[in-house]
């Protein structure tokens, strides 16, 4: 059990940390820049000092990092939303979360009632004094030009929020300002996609197999040898007559359901949306308080426990190549697609991937969406509203993202 971590936003630690940014971006993240146009500071700063949920696409780790500088760019504090389990990470986690709670970043527990959240995120955009930063994708998709489906949860949250701010008489619009991120190298990459490649074949394929071929292929050839080993590990019997899409999508189906045969759940939804459902149910009862729990409760729920840790692997996995599709490199053969299927790959095979060369993040914002224009018809109407806005924000999102290539 993860206690709620509330925000704790200091200016002077943000101050601190946003002069410590070039220095931990040659330390960290190869010298991450960013790149913004006049119109989309002109569209956030058209908003300022009302409530607004700011919604990104969620490409990559160093999203947050891009978001924090975005900030540093409008000299405009944001709060965060992060997924709980990150504030203790690593060996440093009391640490990390004292210094992400005093930048603005409170958690939440994926998939579940998270009341403490729920009424953090309702009290932060009735108040408006920052905008709130929320991805939309709720996973890293890791892939710079696809945007995944985004959750409803956010859309949720806000008209949560528009209900307080009703009850409390204020007369404040409420905005979502859809956000797009896409990542450029800075510098020649060619030389350490090959030397990338290199590395996995050594790991994983027969001498015999690494004969000259084209950079492409060479990457092909590593991919499929990568889906016969899990065909195998999962017992996928793989038609010899089904394109390399078809495997793919057929053993992420094999291990979705050797997970959920675990779990003891059937579920005839897409793969995302039931990656979604077991990435919540482990979340829920991770989380669980346990304080309030019998000893009899206790025994169960360590019990779970021990169930989840036997597909935590392919949770992961399903995770790593939840949006990886055969052709993506094909239909641009651009180094950041390379090191995006490689990133995949090494995790897959090594366990950790490696961060390479200097990038710039370009970021444009689309218009701000009032949602106080959709709440009438939100309160008649709530499931379809919800989602019909969701689809837009995801909608202008990818737009968004399409548009900086």
């Amino acid at each position: 059990m993860l206690d709620f971590k509330p925000p704790k936003p200091n200016i002077t630690v943000i101050k601190v940390a946003q002069a410590l940014v070039p220095l931990a971006n040659r330390l960290f993240l190869k010298g991450l820049t960013i790149d913004i146009d006049a119109e989309s500071i002109t569209q956030l700063k058209s908003i300022h000092g009302n409530p607004t949920v700011i919604v990104p696409n969620h490409a990559a780790s160093e999203d947050p990092a891009v978001v924090f500088l975005l900030s540093k760019r409008l000299s405009q504090p944001f709060y965060y939303m992060a997924a709980c389990e990150i504030f203790d990470k690593g060996k440093l986690g009391g640490i990390r979360s004292f210094v992400m709670q005093r930048l603005g970043v409170y958690s939440v527990v994926r998939g579940t009632v998270d009341r403490n959240a729920f009424r953090m995120t309702r009290q932060l955009l009735c108040e408006g004094k920052w905008p709130l930063v929320i991805f939309g994708e709720g996973e890293i998709s890791h892939q710079n030009d696809t945007v995944m489906r985004f959750e409803r949860g956010v859309t949720q949250l806000c008209f949560w929020a528009l209900d307080d701010i009703k009850k409390g008489d204020i007369d404040k619009p409420l905005y979502a300002v859809p956000i797009g991120i896409k990542y450029r190298y800075t510098e020649d990459m060619w030389n350490s996609i090959d030397t990338a490649l290199t590395e996995l074949e050594r790991n994983i394929l027969p001498l015999a197999s690494r004969t000259p071929a084209e950079r492409y292929q060479r990457l092909r050839r590593i991919g499929i040898a990568v889906l016969k080993t899990l065909a195998d590990e999962y017992q996928f019997k793989v038609e010899a007559t089904a394109s390399l899409n078809e495997q793919i999508q057929g053993l992420k189906e094999q291990i979705l359901s050797h997970a959920e045969k675990i779990m003891g759940i059937y579920s005839d939804n897409d793969v995302l949306t039931r990656v979604r459902a077991l990435r919540n149910i482990v979340d829920a009862e991770v989380y669980r308080d346990v304080d309030e729990m019998t000893e009899y409760e206790r025994k169960i729920h360590e019990e779970q426990l021990q169930k989840f840790q036997q597909f935590y692997p392919d949770l992961n996995r399903l995770v790593n190549f939840i949006a990886i599709s055969d052709g993506y490199v094909a239909e641009e053969h651009s180094p950041e697609r390379y090191l995006e299927v490689i990133f995949r790959l090494e995790k897959e095979v090594f366990g950790t991937a490696k961060m390479r060369g200097p990038r710039v993040a370009s970021i444009r914002a689309g218009e701000p969406k009032n949602l106080m224009e959709y709440y009438d018809t939100y309160k008649s109407q709530k499931k379809e509203t919800v989602e019909q806005i969701t689809n837009k924000l995801e909608t202008e999102v990818q737009n968004l993202v399409t548009g900086l290539s």
